[in-house]
């Protein structure tokens, strides 16, 4: 009886041995594996396919985004030939919810996906602070722009056309918000083009006129393995490059703008804009908590340098090179005099504002921003700014620019604010801590499994008497629950 007693003892002591031994194990492998454990949970939350919550997120954005949509009112339209200063202000904003969904899918076995962006408007009357009947004076872009594209031609072309538009087209025009944003308006050279065959002209002029709940011609190609290219825009319109602009700044690279790679660095950060019809670099800037996430705050005050501030961005130039802060993007924008800066020339070189009076650039409203969780590269909080600018000046030929100085003419800027909501805050929270967590387990893991080894070697020498009567209620227990059978004897 006392042998088996005894047997059984060892077998409990060396069980508690090899769980003490397990629990260290166990420690120090969470340790050593922490970043690789911590990197696949995030990997397996941001998993791309037909099924995940990420993918449905992006298809569509649900709910709408608010794009609050501004107006330059031209004050003194009438002065522009004499040394006054055009004068603005700025008018808005308008409200609008705009949806971007993702149609014709096709994944491809090159972990990426192909698709076509469609794009809705929706004005949120209920909510705008201004209303769509606003009478706002601007610039004429419709004449501007023809006679922009005719500025080569031959001497009796550009005669008729002048002629013609000096006859039929201001200008200057004055008409309500709504028909400069969405409904259009009429414009005589409109109606004298449309009646050349082969020529693809609208019946009417605006900003957004007859592009709501329509496709985006153009096929864009992402990357969907959640690594360090996660996110990535691969290419567009089957090419990793454009012909807007010279090598290397006519690349496709850096992000698609909705989810960008994983561990992200202090350093820049790419997203690729269709609209911008280029890449954009932003500069890292410093950290930033947002609802107790850490992330890191990168700024675009400088994506529209042309070479001025950053020598490598020359390519961006086009025919003449202007001041840093405004992009010539005419050639992608049906070779108008189109070009993009930041709200009131925001960080833009002074030459801009000093040509007209009503600018009031403001960093807290104006500034372009992307605020990173830097192991996910989930966006915490974004501030998209833009402006389009008509550059007016002299068109040699044209008599409705005669004697016009050369201005850069502000029409409209838009203004996003997408802020981090509280249940991806709680994720991002969760994420962020996981390896707090996990180093308090595997601490926890290893001091228990020294205590056992302690305890149960000091029973097993008979030198801890205090350890030993804890191992020794131990063992009774498990006397008890173990259903040991003693072997009958034969005498």
């Amino acid at each position: 009886m006392k042998d088996s007693k005894v047997s059984r003892r060892k077998y409990v002591e060396f069980g508690l041995l090899i769980s003490g031994t397990l629990l260290i194990a166990l420690g120090i492998t969470i340790i050593v594996y922490l970043v690789p454990i911590h990197e696949f949970i995030i990997r397996q939350a941001l998993t791309f396919n037909d099924h995940s919550d990420s993918f449905k997120a992006w298809r569509a954005n649900d709910p709408p985004l608010i794009m609050d949509l501004y107006l330059f009112n031209w004050t003194n339209p009438e002065e522009l030939r004499s040394s006054v200063k055009p004068r603005f202000e700025e008018v808005g904003p308008y409200r609008v919810k705009e949806v971007k969904e993702k149609t014709n899918l096709t994944w491809n076995e090159n972990n990426t996906i192909s698709y076509m962006v469609k794009k809705l408007y929706y004005y949120d009357e209920g909510s705008s602070p201004r209303q769509l009947d606003d009478l706002v004076t601007t610039i004429n872009p419709v004449p501007l722009t023809v006679a922009y594209q005719a500025r080569n031609y031959n001497y009796f072309p550009k005669r008729f056309l002048s002629m013609t538009m000096s006859g039929i087209s201001n200008l200057y025009v004055t008409r309500t918000a709504r028909q400069i944003l969405f409904d259009g308006y009429n414009d005589g050279i409109l109606s004298v083009l449309s009646q050349f065959p082969g020529l693809n002209v609208k019946d009417k002029f605006g900003l957004f006129y007859g592009k709501n709940d329509t496709i985006d011609p153009a096929v864009y190609n992402m990357y969907t393995k959640t690594d360090e290219k996660f996110g990535k825009q691969l290419t567009w319109n089957y090419k990793n490059y454009t012909d807007f602009y010279t090598p290397p700044c006519n690349e496709i690279k850096g992000s698609a703008t909705e989810f960008y790679p994983l561990n992200v660095n202090k350093t820049t950060l790419l997203f690729y804009s269709s609209e911008l019809c280029k890449y954009a670099e932003l500069q890292f800037v410093g950290e930033e908590t947002i609802k107790g996430v850490q992330g890191y705050r990168f700024s675009g005050d400088h994506i529209f340098d042309n070479g001025d501030l950053y020598p490598k961005n020359r390519c961006f130039c086009r025919e003449t090179c202007v001041p840093s802060g405004v992009l010539d993007v005419s050639k992608c924008r049906q070779n108008s005099p189109s070009y993009v800066s930041l709200p009131h020339f925001f960080a833009a070189d002074p030459y801009y504002r000093e040509l007209i009076d009503g600018m009031q650039p403001d960093r807290k409203k104006h500034e372009f921003y992307i605020v990173i969780e830097p192991k996910s590269g989930i966006i915490m909080d974004i501030g998209a700014n833009m402006q389009l600018n008509m550059l007016l000046e002299p068109i040699r030929g044209f008599a409705l620019y005669q004697d016009v100085p050369k201005v850069f003419i502000p029409m409209f800027y838009f203004a996003q604010h997408i802020e981090l909501k509280d249940d991806l805050a709680a994720n991002l929270r969760l994420i962020q801590r996981f390896p707090e967590f996990l180093t308090y387990a595997s601490i926890s893991f290893m001091a228990l499994g020294i205590v056992v080894i302690v305890g149960t070697v000091c029973s097993m020498l008979k030198v801890c008497s205090s350890t030993e009567g804890s191992i020794k209620k131990i063992t009774e227990k498990f006397y008890e629950e173990i259903p040991f059978q003693e072997k009958n004897t034969v005498t």
